[in-house]
């Protein structure tokens, strides 16, 4: 490439680079430290149910497998009968011998419920909105920033563009004629003013961190609606199957025996307990040949499956029990369906069951959440977060800089305006890979091109 073509191109990339900054940097900001705090969910719920637990009576044995701990399914009745409009949504197991609690999330009209029940006197320790938990809310302010689809879009354009930026950052921080390692390593005693120590302080953070940001925001795209959207639809037409039955659950039962017949029918779909005073309401009247809750736990229990492990209830009169485990390391998922009536196991779907870009899928997602590693993951999402902020920061303080007073202060567009063959070649293909950035990209450049052509006229009548 000649000097005049690189030029011409890193001022045009540099143009990118500046537009998309300004409009990305307040969003990946709040994406950023929303993102470090969601990491470390494991250590808050773990200190939030140590709280919780406290609150349980404190004369009452400790030592579970030597008492007798409350049957599950009193555990729903009691559950039920504080929300009486509700129904069962999901049962969590206790996560070890040491906890004492098992969760219970009631489905409703007003909003979801988390429930947290003492497994050794029944008593509900506490009752908060499902939406209200903490961990909950920090992950709504990093998917949605807390305005549902409309600002999961917002969310999937900011994480698009903010690739666009590291990857153009890296390309006009590159040294073109010095040595590589100054990438890494500038040289801040050369540096001519504070202006230029912000920009090699820039460009070197972005350089030691760049890799990583890119891999956490590739791994995020799966979740976005448009991209996630698009990744399914490339795998039906490539011909990558998942297994099924994971989370839209279609299978059935087998037919109860005739004397549980109206008994089934009185129990059918989510509402499977009756709901009543948890002094009161005794167990409802199952015939022995029915698979309970409980019943299901016991099989479950044994089974070693990686918590937290999360039980759902039959949907309709022949529907399934879905048992969860829901670890954060995606690898450890897996998913059991029983028969309701029989307690027969119907399908079992296990991380090798899926597909090859699944389970890679599956790595960065578990990756994104720092839960592939333990603590090392974590600690890197942290300094990636760290990284993107103080890019953020630098990147501001240099924009605020070098404008001129009471203007914005873009960058020029370049006297020759033709755009590259190259150039094109990659408009389009961020178009294909990054669909919300590409419609972005498409519209800012007709912008620019707009106002490129009103500001000289603009000018001359001012």
């Amino acid at each position: 490439m000649t000097s005049a073509a690189r030029t011409f191109l890193q001022h045009r990339v540099w143009r990118w680079h500046f537009f998309a900054g300004l409009m990305v940097i307040p969003f990946v900001v709040i994406l950023a430290i929303s993102g470090a705090v969601y990491l470390f969910n494991p250590q808050a719920e773990a200190i939030i149910e140590r709280q919780i637990h406290a609150r349980g009576p404190s004369d009452v044995p400790g030592d579970v497998p030597a008492g007798v701990p409350v049957p599950a399914d009193r555990l729903v009745e009691i559950a039920l009968a504080a929300h009486p409009d509700a129904a069962l949504k999901r049962f969590i197991l206790p996560r070890g011998p040491g906890d004492l609690t098992a969760e219970v999330e009631l489905g409703r009209p007003g909003g979801d419920r988390y429930l947290w029940i003492d497994t050794r006197t029944g008593d509900i320790l506490h009752d908060v909105a499902s939406a209200d938990r903490l961990m909950t809310f920090v992950k709504r302010i990093h998917g949605t920033l807390l305005a549902g689809d409309r600002g999961s879009l917002v969310v999937e354009i900011m994480a698009s563009w903010t690739i666009i930026l590291v990857v153009t950052g890296l390309f006009l921080w590159w040294p073109r004629g010095g040595p590589w390692w100054r990438v890494f390593a500038p040289d801040f005693k050369a540096a001519a003013g504070r202006r230029e120590v912000w920009r090699k302080l820039h460009g070197a953070t972005g350089a030691w961190i760049g890799v990583v940001v890119l891999v956490f925001l590739l791994s995020g795209l799966p979740w976005t609606q448009v991209w996630g959207d698009g990744y399914a639809r490339v795998k039906q037409v490539v011909g990558l199957k998942s297994p099924g039955q994971e989370w839209f659950v279609t299978l059935q039962s087998g037919a109860p025996p005739p004397a549980d017949a109206h008994a089934g029918h009185e129990m059918g779909g989510a509402d499977l307990w009756s709901s009543g005073s948890p002094a009161e309401a005794p167990p409802p009247p199952l015939s022995a040949s029915t698979f309970t809750l409980q019943d299901v736990i016991d099989v479950v229990g044994p089974q070693g499956l990686a918590p937290p492990v999360q039980v759902q209830p039959p949907r309709g009169e022949a529907g399934v029990w879905t048992v969860r485990a829901m670890s954060p390391n995606r690898p450890l998922q897996e998913t059991v369906h029983y028969d309701r009536w029989s307690g027969d196991e119907i399908m079992r779907i296990r991380f090798s069951d899926h597909n090859v870009a699944d389970r890679v899928v599956a790595y960065g997602v578990a990756f994104h959440e720092g839960a592939l590693f333990g603590w090392l993951n974590q600690a890197v999402g942290l300094i990636a977060a760290a990284g993107v902020v103080a890019l953020s920061v630098t990147g501001g303080v240099m924009w605020w800089r070098r404008r001129p007073r009471g203007r914005v202060g873009v960058p020029p567009m370049p006297a020759d305006r033709r755009i590259a063959g190259g150039v094109v070649a990659v408009i389009l293909a961020l178009g294909v890979f990054l669909p919300m950035a590409g419609i972005t990209l498409v519209l800012a450049i007709c912008l620019d091109l707009l106002w490129s052509r009103v500001r000289p006229r603009r000018t001359a009548t001012g």
